[in-house]
């Protein structure tokens, strides 16, 4: 959808409507308004196509097209794990659960009710994820073990990247690197605004480092936000953060801004060669920020914010 679509859907229609245009009528809202229901739908959309997409693919870029659509699973399973830890009733925790893969909504319903993090932990399927956070739950360290899921996943897509052809090999790091680079910046600047030791910050973030150097360490170690979001500054990233004021209070606009640079990363993915795996990488992560944009339009609408205001949220 471009900027134009998406901004009609904004200003016009009721939430019922709108999720009807955003499925192309193959589900509706009820009174009670189920948005879990909604994205569910929606990421299966998302899933398919990765699905597809590699099944066009030359044999050596499947597994990663496949591995980068397993993310939602991934996610699924990070907040499942992290509401049976939290003892989350099971009506509130679906509230922000997003089933995907195995993980339907009625097994992550049953997972939660069992209020045992260790029955999560039986119910991967992945032999090596299973056994980092069942160490994490047996150190009594339940942050590390949802933690835990984000650090293996993106460790492995990092490894799926080194594909044997350079030119997928190249296409395919640059945006995965990226994201992880991003991805590791947030984590810093979110441990500082809970007041996270610097030690805590590295243990928490992905072991992978593309492109920040020194700073992914000097990031952790800085003595406030400002002075970490000024680290980052220094980094090939910069210009994704110029304007940001250098207030924990912007940490939603520095997540915003920065994948907004990843978006146009992807975008750009498409001018050069049309034969490597970035082109369906790219396209896989526009359709995921796409997500995040519709579902920020129900969400809004949903709870009667101002059509500006979610216009501002946006990433695309």
């Amino acid at each position: 959808m471009n900027r134009d679509q998406i901004e009609r859907v904004i200003e016009s229609g009721s939430l019922s409507e709108t999720v009807g245009q955003l499925t192309r009528g193959q589900m509706t809202l009820g009174a009670s308004g189920d948005l879990a229901s909604a994205e569910s739908f929606l990421i299966q959309r998302v899933i398919s196509m990765g699905t597809n997409l590699s099944a066009y693919a030359p044999y050596d870029s499947r597994s990663l097209i496949r591995l980068l659509t397993q993310r939602y699973e991934f996610d699924c399973v990070k907040q499942v794990l992290k509401c049976t830890i939290e003892q989350l009733e099971p009506s509130v925790a679906m509230l922000n659960i997003s089933p995907a893969g195995k993980f339907t909504s009625d097994r992550c319903k049953e997972l939660i009710e069992s209020r045992n993090p260790n029955r999560v932990v039986e119910s991967l399927a992945d032999d090596e994820l299973k056994q980092v956070t069942s160490s994490k739950l047996s150190e009594k360290n339940s942050r590390a073990a949802v933690v835990a899921v984000d650090q293996y996943y993106y460790k492995k897509l990092w490894t799926a990247s080194n594909l044997p052809d350079p030119l997928d090999a190249q296409s395919a790091r640059s945006l995965i690197g990226e994201l992880i680079d991003h991805l590791n910046m947030l984590l810093a600047l979110r441990g500082k605004i809970i007041g996270l030791d610097s030690r805590t910050i590295s243990d928490l973030m992905i072991p992978v480092n593309y492109a920040l150097g020194k700073a992914l360490s000097e990031v952790g170690e800085a003595s406030s936000f400002a002075n970490a979001l000024r680290v980052m500054e220094k980094t090939r990233y910069s210009a994704a953060l110029r304007n940001l004021p250098a207030s924990d209070t912007v940490i939603v606009d520095v997540e915003r801004a920065l994948y907004a640079s990843h978006a146009q990363s992807c975008f750009n993915s498409f001018a050069g060669s049309p034969f490597n795996v970035g082109l369906a990488l790219g396209l896989l992560f526009l359709k995921d920020y796409e997500l995040h944009d519709i579902m920020a339009v129900i969400s809004g609408k949903s709870n009667n914010v101002a059509a500006d205001r979610i216009s501002e949220s946006l990433i695309l």
